[in-house]
């Protein structure tokens, strides 16, 4: 696809986990970050469809905000196929919901691998999550920093770079 050809006014980024999901929305005419947010859902072991509902609510939330905000282009983080465990299998399928909610509500998804997303932002494919914050412009980065260590500002500093940067 030659990038020339598409130009999306406004481009969402989203970092997805079923605990933080980061979401950044850029204004690509501005070069503005124009709206930030963390999707916090808890864990409720006493429901056998816990996981189901926190997936249905996290999907509803950026279809929401990808309406509100007129989005016409996300990138989401790809899965990292080197981990193991049951919470790949939830988060696979939590990316997958995202992504066909926003497939049919007519938005482009490009899915980033994690470490094309760390070697465009920082130079190196194997950064870490304090070399990503430090990547993010100053006064954004002021913006996302008042979100503590555990509360979503990593999440958020990817879910920046995903959508303000050129793939």
């Amino acid at each position: 696809m030659n990038k020339n050809i598409y130009k999306f006014e406004k481009t969402a980024g989203i970092d997805q986990s079923l605990t933080k999901t980061g979401i950044v929305i850029f204004d690509n005419d501005s070069q503005t970050m124009i709206y930030h947010e963390v999707i916090e859902t808890k864990l409720n072991k006493l429901d056998a469809l816990d996981s189901f509902k926190r997936v249905a609510e996290i999907a509803s939330r950026i279809e929401f905000l990808c309406d509100l905000y007129s989005v016409e282009s996300v990138r989401i983080e790809g899965l990292s196929y080197g981990s193991v465990g049951q919470a790949t299998r939830t988060l696979a399928g939590l990316h997958y919901v995202i992504v066909d909610r926003l497939m049919r509500a007519s938005i482009d998804v490009a899915v980033i691998a994690p470490t094309a997303l760390k070697k465009a932002a920082t130079g190196t494919g194997r950064a870490d999550k304090q070399m990503m914050l430090d990547a993010v412009r100053e006064n954004d980065r002021e913006k996302l920093s008042k979100y503590g260590k555990t509360k979503g500002r990593f999440d958020l500093a990817d879910a920046y770079h995903l959508a303000s940067l050129q793939f």
